[in-house]
C-alpha cells in the first residue's frame, strides 16, 4: 500500500498495463482479435517497406509469404465453444517454423486500402522482433507487442496530463476490452489512445488557470490529426473544445482558429490518403461479399424515400443491440463471439461511477461544458450507428448486423466524465488510490483466466 501511495497513477497505469497486456499478448489465441489477420497483413506488408496496397491482375493486395498467409488461416474466424477449442500444443509445434520469404503469394484483400499510419508500431516491432524469432507465430505476436507498447505509453502521458478523473481513465483504458484491442494488432490501438489523450488535453485545458497558448491548441491539433489518420468516425470529438469558456484562450482568434484547425483534422488525412491511393491507379477495391448488395450511396437512397421507416429501424435497432453494446464496449473477445459475464461487466461499470462521484476538484466543471459535450459524444455514438446501418447494412435491409461495442470504447471518458460528475464528491473514499488499482488488476487477472478457459482446451 506505500508503494501505491508513492506512485503516480500514471506509473501504476503503465505497470498493471505492462504486466496484464504482456500477458494477454500470449493468451488471446493468435490472429483471434477482429480482423486482426487483415490488420496483421498491412502491418507486415508497411514492416516490408510499402506504403500501401500492390496490384496484380486487376486485384488489389499485398504480396506475402505463402507460410504467412498458411499459418494466419489456421486460425480464422474460430467460434469458441464447449466443442471447438485450441489445443496448446499446436500453437507449441508451429510457433518455431521459419518464415519462408522466398516463397510468395498475391494475397488479395479489401484492407489493402487503409491508411497505414496506425500500424506503425506494429511494423517496426515485426522487423525488430524478427532478428530473434521471425515464425508467422511470432511476427503475430511481436507485431502485438508493439501496438501494445504505443498503446501505454500514449495513454501513459494522458494519464499524466489529466488535472482530475485519472481513476476514471484508467478504469477505462485498462478495461478488458481497451486492454484486449491495444494487445491486438489493430487501429483500434492507436484510435483508443489518441482519443483518450484528447479527451485529457480538453480537461487539462480547461481546468488551468493560465490561458490556453498557440502551442497547446498545436498539440490539440495533432493528437486529433493522430487519431484521425488512425481510424474514422471519431472526428466529431473534436469540437469538444469549443465548449471551454471562450476567455480561457489568448484571444478570441486562437479560439476561432481551432476550429479551423479541427476541421483541418477532420479531412486533412482522408483526403491526402485518397490522393496519394488515387496517383497509384490502383484497381477498385472487392466487395467483402458478394450476395448482397452493398452500397452507401444506394442505401442512403433507398432509405429517403422512407425516411420515418428509416428512423423507426434505426430506433428498433438501438433498443434490441443496445445491451449489447453497452457490453462488448467493455468486454467481447474473439471474432465478437465471446462476452465477457454480464456480472463482470455491470459491477466494471458500477466502480467506474464510484470513482467518478469520488472524485474531488479545487473548480467546479460548468454544466455549460458538461451538456454539451456530453450531447456531442451522445451525436458521435448515433453517427456510428446510422453511419454503419447504411453502410454494412445490405440495401434494403432491416437489421444492423457487424456494429460492435468496442466502436463506443473511446467515448466512455466523454460519457462518464459528463454523466456523473458533481461539484463535491458524493462519497469520501481515499482509500480508492490503491481500491481502483487492485480492483482493475483482479478484473484482468480473471479476464486471463477466462479467455484461457474459453479459448483452449484444458492441458
Amino acid at each position: 500500500m506505500n508503494l501505491l501511495k508513492r506512485l503516480s497513477y500514471h506509473h501504476i497505469f503503465l505497470l498493471i498495463g505492462l504486466v496484464f497486456g504482456l500477458k494477454m499478448v500470449f493468451v488471446n489465441p493468435p490472429w483471434q482479435a477482429n480482423d486482426e489477420d487483415r490488420h496483421f497483413y498491412n502491418a507486415y506488408n508497411l514492416s516490408e517497406g510499402h506504403l500501401g496496397p500492390q496490384a496484380q491482375n486487376d486485384s488489389c493486395g499485398f504480396v506475402l509469404p505463402v507460410n504467412l498467409v498458411a499459418t494466419v488461416i489456421q486460425f480464422q474466424s474460430i467460434k469458441f465453444n464447449e466443442k471447438t477449442k485450441l489445443n496448446l500444443s499446436v500453437i507449441e509445434n508451429i510457433k518455431e517454423n521459419e518464415l519462408n520469404k522466398e516463397k510468395t503469394m498475391f494475397w488479395i484483400t479489401p484492407s489493402g486500402k487503409l491508411q497505414p499510419f496506425p500500424y506503425i508500431p506494429a511494423a517496426l516491432m515485426i522487423k525488430m522482433g524478427s532478428f530473434f524469432k521471425s515464425s508467422p507465430v511470432w511476427l503475430g505476436w511481436w507485431a502485438r507487442i508493439g501496438s501494445l507498447l504505443a498503446y501505454l505509453l500514449i495513454v501513459t502521458l494522458a494519464i499524466k496530463k489529466l488535472p482530475h478523473f485519472k481513476p476514471l481513465l484508467m478504469l477505462i483504458a485498462l478495461s478488458p476490452m481497451a486492454l484486449y484491442q491495444g494487445t491486438s494488432v489493430s487501429y483500434d490501438t492507436l484510435s483508443f489512445a489518441f482519443l483518450f489523450l484528447f479527451f485529457a488535453l480538453i480537461i487539462a485545458y480547461y481546468y488551468q488557470t493560465e490561458k490556453i497558448s498557440f502551442k497547446q491548441i498545436m498539440l490539440l491539433f495533432l493528437v486529433a490529426l493522430a487519431q484521425r489518420f488512425s481510424k474514422d468516425g471519431y472526428f466529431l470529438m473534436f469540437f469538444s473544445f469549443a465548449f471551454i469558456p471562450i476567455n480561457k484562450f489568448e484571444n478570441k482568434k486562437l479560439f476561432f482558429g481551432t476550429f479551423a484547425l479541427m476541421l483541418v483534422a477532420s479531412f486533412l488525412p482522408s483526403q491526402l490518403w485518397s490522393m496519394y491511393l488515387n496517383s497509384m491507379k490502383l484497381p477498385p477495391e472487392m466487395p467483402l461479399q458478394n450476395d448482397y448488395l452493398f452500397s452507401s450511396s444506394k442505401s442512403i437512397e433507398y432509405h429517403l424515400q422512407q425516411p420515418v421507416e428509416a428512423i423507426r429501424l434505426i430506433v428498433l435497432n438501438i433498443l434490441s443491440q443496445g445491451k449489447d453494446w453497452i457490453h462488448g464496449s467493455l468486454g467481447r473477445f474473439g471474432y465478437s463471439y465471446t462476452f465477457l459475464p454480464i456480472t463482470i461487466v455491470s459491477i466494471y461499470l458500477l466502480v467506474i461511477i464510484f470513482s467518478v462521484l469520488t472524485e474531488e476538484t479545487e473548480q467546479k466543471l460548468s454544466m455549460r461544458f458538461r451538456l454539451p459535450v456530453l450531447g456531442l459524444a451522445l451525436l458521435n455514438c448515433l453517427a456510428i450507428i446510422v453511419s454503419l446501418f447504411l453502410i454494412i447494412t445490405p440495401v434494403g435491409g432491416h437489421y444492423l448486423h457487424g456494429l460492435q461495442g468496442r466502436y463506443f470504447t473511446p467515448l466512455l471518458p466523454f460519457l462518464f466524465v459528463l454523466l456523473f460528475y458533481l461539484p463535491k464528491p458524493i462519497i469520501q473514499a481515499s482509500w480508492m488510490r490503491w481500491a481502483v488499482p487492485i480492483f482493475i488488476s483482479i478484473v484482468l487477472w480473471y479476464t486471463l483466466q477466462f479467455i484461457n478457459e474459453t479459448f483452449y482446451y484444458p492441458v
